[in-house]
């Protein structure tokens, strides 16, 4: 079956909500359909990898301005492909994408954030070319 990197639509939010469960983030299809109708277009992209009628991954993509210099920066919110189809490309060739999508927009840096669980992903950031360049932090705000 043939591997298409497109644009995501309303139609979809099933297949996204159940790939951003699969990341640990409980999501019904409703939910991303007003997360993506959030998110404004230019800035943000949501790319989907079809393999027939089946939503086999997905990536999120951010660019935006940052302090430290003039060129604007890319950043992979989210990146997942179904358990059952990993090791076939298709991470790959949604970073692949990203990185077009990044050339065209001026974007030099690329970065993203990966929980320190994630081993398999870690190993794949690596093969791809990412550098680790520092920790995260996170505080909760009640």
């Amino acid at each position: 079956m043939a591997l298409i990197v497109r644009d995501a639509h309303s139609d979809d939010t099933p297949g996204l909500a159940r790939l951003i469960t699969a990341l640990g983030y409980p999501s019904r299809a409703d939910q991303i359909q007003d997360r993506l109708a959030l998110m404004q277009p230019g800035t943000y992209r949501t790319l989907i990898a079809q393999e027939g009628d089946i939503t086999a991954g997905f990536i999120g993509l951010l660019t935006l301005s940052v302090y430290e210099h003039d060129a604007p920066i890319g950043w992979i919110l989210a990146l997942c492909v179904a358990e059952d189809r990993r090791r076939r490309g298709i991470g790959r060739a949604l970073l692949d994408a990203a990185d077009e999508h990044y050339r065209a927009q001026g974007v030099v840096d690329v970065r993203l954030h990966s929980g320190f669980q994630r081993d398999g992903a870690h190993e794949f950031y690596d093969k791809m070319g990412f550098d680790k360049s520092g920790y995260r932090f996170k505080k909760r705000l009640s």
